[in-house]
Parts: structure tokens; C-alpha cells; sequence
């Protein structure tokens, strides 16, 4: 990754410092590292031939980490997958125009046309429901279509259906989906679980082009400057490697390999062993889903797990002996329940010393659980943005962040950005939402769990970076960090300061150098 070789930041005014460092206005970074933090005359008199970036007033904050993203799928599905998100469409009709619209698109040797559209698409459309199999059909016929309401449910058309090999009664979804059948066993077209099953709809160069291109557009942007993300693939992983010692990429990427999946153990322990010390991309440790979506497609809650509890527990103790850190993804309380039972019983004392977490269990934990959570050490991983962009229902994600800190869990903050969302990617409207904690009808959800906007701030700063294992050096500003930071039009924290959602990145820096620069 490019580094400034020497550069003083002046003027500005810096934001989520730890406690321990005075509130300061400059900063002094040498090969990508900060060396000094303090006043103007300090760092300038320290500063010798360094490059000078003059802040202006302007605030200046720690890069953002996203805790939990889907990286590599955002970028890829920008260029890759139809857009048919519900808004802007209104109507299943709509979407049909759409898709027919783009059925020239080139079709490559995967002969996919894949569409992405928005969580509880079948709320928010005037159908108040997901497309069939007979009306993708009508759409196209000679290709496989799918039509995404999120990663986890889908409509597939009939040749969709036979490409993956779930046309049968009897067939065997490999992933523990959804098939809806109607009573002659026939697919009627809502699916769940299918997106590994899919391939990405670009080509390797295609793929190196999102990546570069998104990862400043779309998340340098949004002043992320490290993300904790999954790759679809192993391939994607060795694309990844030699983009980022070429330098071309313009972020920090700590990944996560899903298992089963894309790696089994051993499969990660090589990996492990390639990318164990690089500043600029780094392997993680180990995802799995517990359970998938937690209902049926169709917004009816459903019990998914994936593994037994006996057989969780397993795989979480091997994976802890082997030295991974590990992700347990539930949407619900059950799934909470039996993450943390794993959790704890790899390390009975509760000391969790891999940090091993569970994605979205900030926002789907029973509090009536939280004792065991609290018990395990489990960290706990939240998506504030579910608040208004998943079911309406009052039985969706309920993100209790308030009490959670209270009780001393460890909270990380992540965008869980995938392309469903297309504005989840912007780490301040996240931290709007944790703290107004507004529904899409404008109602205030639980306002009793709202934060306060430092604690926001905390999710996707010293939080997430707890959450990778890089506290210190990503985060925060002070002496030893990375010089990862960006410049905003107003400080989050001031107190006439507007939400945080209406403010404004104006330029993003890696390492000390700068990588995206708003107009």
C-alpha cells in the first residue's frame, strides 16, 4: 500500500481521540504511521521537510473500520448485478421493466442475469410480494434469472431453478434453504440461501476493476479506510493479495473465510500462515453461519440453523485450537443463544482470548440471554441500519445498544454492506441511526437504546478495530497508529453539530496519502 513518506497535519480539529490524548490540532505522520500528536507549534516544530496537508478547521476523524462487510460482493454486484431496489421501484411491474430493459446485458461464460433488489422487497412493493417462477419466466426464459431481496432470499425463473439443481422435490439444497413448492411438489419460485451458489457476474479483470474503483467511490468515500470483510471465493483471495502488493488497492482488508463454503480448517491454516503480518491485507480468521435468515423468504419467522448445537460447539473448539478467531452470524435469538454456548465452552472462562463474536447479535439478542453472552466473552457485532431498512415488522432487529454497553459487552460496528443497501456503505449514516434510531416511516424505534453519537462513533472506530485485533493501530488517532484519517465538514461531536447522516466526507487518507477527495 502507497504511504506518504512524511506528512504534518495541521489545523484541524481532531475528533474521537482516545481519552488518554489532549485534545489536539495537528498530528505528524512518517511512512504511514503517526509520530507525534499535539499543537500546531509541537508537530510543525518536529515537522522538518515533511509535506503539509492545512486541515483548515476542518474536523478531522480516525479512518472508519467496518466491522462487517461484504466487500468484495458490493463492489462486484455495482458493476455485475441489475439494480432494482425498492425504492426507487414501487412495484413488481417496475422491476420487470427494469430487468427487461437490461436483457441485452452480455451474458459471459456464466450465462447468469442476477438482480439485486432490497431487504423485505415483498413489504415495499404495491404487489406486497415476491416475484413467481412463471412471471420471471415471462421475463426470460432462455437464461437463468434471479431477482435478490437481500443476499438470503430470492426468486429464481425455471432455468434458475434447473442450473442450480433444485428442481426436484427430493433435491438437496446444499446451503439448508428455503425451496417454496406448490402442492405438486413444483418450485413456485422464492428460494432462500442461494448467493454462494451464484457466480459473480464479472470477470477476473472485471473483478480487479470493482475492487479498485468501489473501494474509493464507494467506501473511501463513506471515510472508510480498513474493512473486515468475506471474500466469495478462494480465487478472490489470491486476486486480493496480489492487487494489494502491487498497490493498487486503497484500504485496509483484515478477511474472514466462511466455512463450510469457500475454505474448510486446513484450507485456512495455510492461508493463515501467507497472509499473517501484511498492514494491508491480513487474514482474519473464520465465518460461519449459525443459521441464515431466520424465516422462510417470505417474512415468516423459521428456526434455520445450520448445525447442531453438539456439532457448533465442535467446530468452534477446533477452530479456537487451531488459533482462529471466529464469526457465528445469527438473525435471531436462538442463534445468539447457541453461538454463545459454543463460544463460551472453547474458553469456559469467559476470557475469549480470539475475540471470537457473533454478527448481528447487537441487534437480535434476547436480553434475557444476555447473561450467557456476557458469560462467554462473546463480542457482540451490530448493523444499525437493519433499524430502517429491514421489515417493518416490530419483530425484526431490535439492536438493545444502550443496555448491551451497560453491561459491559463489547460492541462492534459494521455496515454489513452487501449491495442490498446501497447507502449502508456510509459509515456516519450508521452512526445517525444508532443514535435516532428512526424506522423507514419515520417512527422512533426503542428510543431508550439510543447512543449518544461518541458511542456511535465508537462502533466503527475503536470498537471495530477491537473487533479485528488492531486496536492502536487503526481507529484512532495517536502516536503508532496507522495515518489512516479523513476530513469532514462538521465535527460529529460539537454540540450544534447536525446528524451525523448530513455530514459530509470531504477527503479520506491511507497510510498519510490521500485516496479519495470529494469535488
Amino acid at each position: 500500500m502507497l504511504t506518504a513518506r512524511r506528512v504534518a497535519v495541521v489545523n484541524a480539529r481532531l475528533v474521537a481521540q482516545p481519552e488518554s490524548v489532549p485534545r489536539s490540532t495537528a498530528f505528524l505522520a512518517e511512512n504511514g504511521v503517526i509520530t507525534a500528536v499535539g499543537s500546531l507549534t509541537e508537530v510543525l516544530a518536529r515537522a522538518g521537510d515533511a509535506d503539509v496537508i492545512d486541515c483548515a478547521g476542518a474536523a478531522v476523524v480516525p479512518g472508519f473500520v467496518d466491522g462487517h462487510c461484504h466487500f468484495e460482493i458490493t463492489c462486484v454486484t455495482t458493476d455485475g448485478w441489475v439494480p432494482v431496489h425498492t425504492p426507487p421501484y414501487r412495484s413488481l411491474s417496475e422491476v420487470a421493466e427494469q430487468i427487461r430493459a437490461s436483457l441485452d446485458r452480455p451474458r459471459g461464460d456464466w450465462d447468469w442475469l442476477l438482480c439485486r433488489s432490497s431487504f423485505a422487497m415483498n413489504e415495499k412493493v404495491e404487489e406486497q410480494r415476491l416475484f413467481s417462477r412463471e412471471e420471471l419466466d415471462a421475463i426470460c426464459s432462455d437464461r437463468p434469472l434471479a431477482v435478490f431481496a437481500s443476499l438470503h432470499v430470492a426468486s429464481l425463473n425455471t432455468a434458475g431453478f434447473h442450473r442450480l439443481g433444485l428442481w426436484e422435490p427430493d433435491s438437496i439444497h446444499p446451503f439448508h434453504g428455503v425451496v417454496h413448492r406448490d402442492s405438486a411438489g413444483v418450485p413456485t419460485g422464492v428460494v432462500t440461501e442461494i448467493f454462494m451458489m451464484v457466480p459473480p457476474p464479472v470477470t477476473p479483470e472485471g473483478f480487479d476493476h470493482a475492487v479498485i474503483t468501489h473501494g474509493r467511490d464507494m467506501f473511501n468515500a463513506a471515510g472508510t479506510t480498513t474493512v473486515h470483510t468475506m471474500p466469495e471465493n478462494l480465487h478472490q483471495v489470491e486476486q486480493l493479495r496480489t492487487l494489494h502488493q502491487a498497490n493498487a488497492m486503497s484500504l485496509r482488508q483484515r478477511y474472514y473465510l466462511i466455512s463450510p463454503g469457500v475454505a474448510t480448517l486446513d484450507e485456512a491454516d495455510e492461508l493463515a500462515r501467507i497472509d499473517a503480518t501484511s498492514d494491508s491485507f491480513r487474514f482474519g480468521g473464520i465465518k460461519v453461519f449459525v443459521n441464515g435468515c431466520a424465516h422462510d423468504g417470505l417474512g415468516v419467522p423459521l428456526d434455520d440453523p445450520k448445525w447442531t448445537q453438539e456439532s457448533l460447539n465442535s467446530f468452534v473448539r477446533d477452530a479456537d485450537s487451531r488459533g482462529f478467531q471466529v464469526w457465528l452470524h445469527s438473525l435471531n435469538s436462538r442463534g445468539v443463544r447457541m453461538a454463545a454456548e459454543a463460544i463460551y465452552l472453547s474458553t469456559p472462562d469467559g476470557s475469549n482470548p480470539r475475540r471470537h463474536r457473533i454478527e448481528h447479535g447487537g441487534d437480535f439478542i434476547d436480553l434475557d440471554d444476555l447473561p450467557a453472552v456476557r458469560d462467554s466473552g462473546a463480542l457482540l457485532v451490530t448493523t444499525p441500519q437493519f433499524l430502517h431498512s429491514m421489515t417493518a415488522d416490530p419483530s425484526g432487529p431490535r439492536a438493545p445498544l444502550r443496555t448491551l454497553l451497560a453491561a459491559g459487552i463489547r460492541l462492534v460496528g459494521g455496515t454489513d454492506s452487501t449491495g442490498t443497501v446501497p447507502s449502508s456503505v456510509s459509515i456516519l449514516g450508521n452512526v445517525d441511526t444508532a443514535v435516532a434510531r428512526q424506522r423507514r416511516d419515520g417512527s422512533t424505534f426503542h428510543p431508550q437504546e439510543a447512543l449518544d453519537v461518541r458511542d456511535a462513533l465508537a462502533l466503527f472506530t475503536s470498537g471495530s478495530a477491537f473487533g479485528g485485533f488492531s486496536e492502536g493501530v487503526a481507529g484512532c488517532i495517536a502516536p503508532g497508529s496507522f495515518a489512516d484519517f479523513a476530513l469532514l465538514t462538521d465535527d460529529p461531536l460539537a454540540p450544534n453539530a447536525p446528524p451525523a447522516g448530513e455530514i459530509e466526507v470531504l477527503a479520506t487518507y491511507v497510510g498519510g496519502a490521500r485516496v479519495w477527495q470529494g469535488s
